[in-house]
């Protein structure tokens, strides 16, 4: 009787000592603490600038931090963005390798990124209450070719006409920021000119240098061109259209883009072109902007009546502006499409293409060589694709419940069916990856065609 009393005792203490255990084992983590999150955002800072042991750093830490604190508040530091000095940025290198700095008036001139072995440069127009701990707007101007010839003086001239333009359209907050990318390997580039997807590629690193000196609203930047640039605009929104808010080309051909509107899907497109304009016919845009209101696209086309290629239709961007400034970037798009040639900017929203059966030349003239289609549906993922053998499909807790099964159907096959891990280390690297600390991600998954 005592035996089998104790025996029971004995029973009940293991059973006891199980449940503390699992207790103690699912008892929620801590949240990251202040001082680790502004840690987090300086490392950020530096790896976006390049700094190869910050880069080690930060990888370690998220490591050891998604071991030890709350997935919640690692997100949510993340999401703060990188952590900038006060003041206006200082040049970068020593010696005769510093930046060749220049202030005019609010424009800084001679930032300068590196891709490969090529150096490029830009020039920023800092609004005056421009502060680093608030994020700021982003206009971009890609850089005309014509401003190749100019020195810096001339190039810091560029931008003030959009500055005038982002101050009637309401962004007078804005960062202008204006590239010398064309002219150096645009058309008729003083380095010879690059296919379009190279160029377009480069445009992703001159933001990542952005990023690591001025304080940028991610959800708030607009690419806006004239002629040479307004086909830039529109090339720029079709390689990357996760990267921007909207586009504003203005007195531009749009020959580029029947291949490739769906990937204008969810973006906001405002279009000014002189019914008069001799150089590039109004009939392309027109009917270009057509088909987009048709596919639902937000689109605003604003023919100028006796507008000519020249300021009687470029004036009008502020209006432009003002109306682009009323829909942010919307980061997590339940339905994307994607059109692309090749892997130089294979990211889309929350889809990365990793490999295609077969790469094009990259040049605005070349026909797509794979298509992708995803859609977002309760707890169910479908992807469609032509040409595409492998991706990462990327998901966060604004497009789906991480804490439910989620069902992945790639062409018809089941890929996956089951809750995603939720891995914070990953999530850095995607944020890196993409220059986007507010579109990042809980989970992922790379899938196989």
């Amino acid at each position: 009787m005592r035996s089998e009393f104790a025996q029971a005792c004995t029973r009940l203490g293991l059973l006891a000592a199980l449940l503390c255990g699992s207790a103690h084992a699912q008892s929620p983590l801590p949240k990251l603490p202040k001082a680790e999150a502004s840690k987090l955002r300086e490392l950020l800072a530096d790896a976006l600038a390049g700094d190869e042991k910050a880069l080690k750093q930060l990888r370690a830490s998220a490591k050891s931090w998604s071991a030890k604190h709350e997935h919640d508040s690692l997100i949510e530091a993340l999401r703060a963005g990188p952590s900038l000095p006060k003041g206006a940025p200082k040049p970068r290198g020593k010696g005769k390798n510093a930046e060749p700095f220049e202030e005019f008036g609010t424009v800084m001139t001679g930032f300068t990124f590196t891709v490969d072995k090529d150096s490029y440069r830009y020039a920023v127009d800092v609004p005056a209450g421009y502060d680093s701990d608030k994020p700021a707007p982003v206009l971009l101007d890609p850089g005309h070719g014509s401003g190749a010839k100019q020195d810096q003086r001339g190039k810091a001239d560029f931008l003030g006409y959009f500055r005038h333009r982002a101050e009637a359209g309401g962004l007078e907050n804005a960062l202008v920021v204006r590239s010398e990318i064309i002219e150096q390997i645009g058309a008729d580039g003083v380095k010879g000119a690059r296919p379009e997807d190279e160029v377009s590629a480069v445009f992703d690193a001159l933001f990542k240098d952005l990023a690591s000196r001025f304080a940028i609203d991610l959800d708030r930047v607009w690419v806006s061109g004239i002629s040479q640039t307004g086909f830039w605009s529109w090339q720029l929104g079709l390689t990357r259209p996760d990267r921007f808010a909207g586009i504003a080309p203005m007195g531009a051909v749009t020959w580029s883009t029947g291949d490739y509107l769906p990937n204008f899907a969810n973006l906001s497109v405002w279009v000014a072109h002189g019914d008069q304009d001799s150089t590039c016919p109004v009939a392309q845009p027109r009917a270009t902007c057509k088909a987009l209101s048709d596919a639902g696209v937000r689109v605003l086309y604003r023919e100028i009546a006796g507008g000519k290629h020249d300021y009687s239709t470029w004036q009008h961007l502020g209006e432009g502006l003002a109306w682009l400034a009323e829909k942010p970037r919307n980061a997590y798009p339940k339905q994307l499409t994607r059109h692309l040639q090749t892997l130089r900017q294979p990211w889309s929203y929350w889809v990365r293409v990793d490999a295609l059966e077969k790469e094009g030349p990259g040049t605005a003239r070349g026909k797509p060589t794979a298509k992708l289609s995803a859609q977002i549906d309760g707890q169910s993922v479908r992807i469609t694709s032509e040409g595409v053998k492998e991706l990462t499909l990327c998901l966060s807790r604004e497009l789906l419940d991480l804490s439910q099964p989620v069902e992945v159907v790639w062409n018809g096959a089941t890929k996956h069916k089951g809750v995603l891990a939720r891995d914070f280390a990953q999530s850095v690297e995607f944020a890196l990856d993409k220059c986007d600390w507010r579109g990042t991600f809980d989970a992922a998954l790379e899938l196989r065609r």
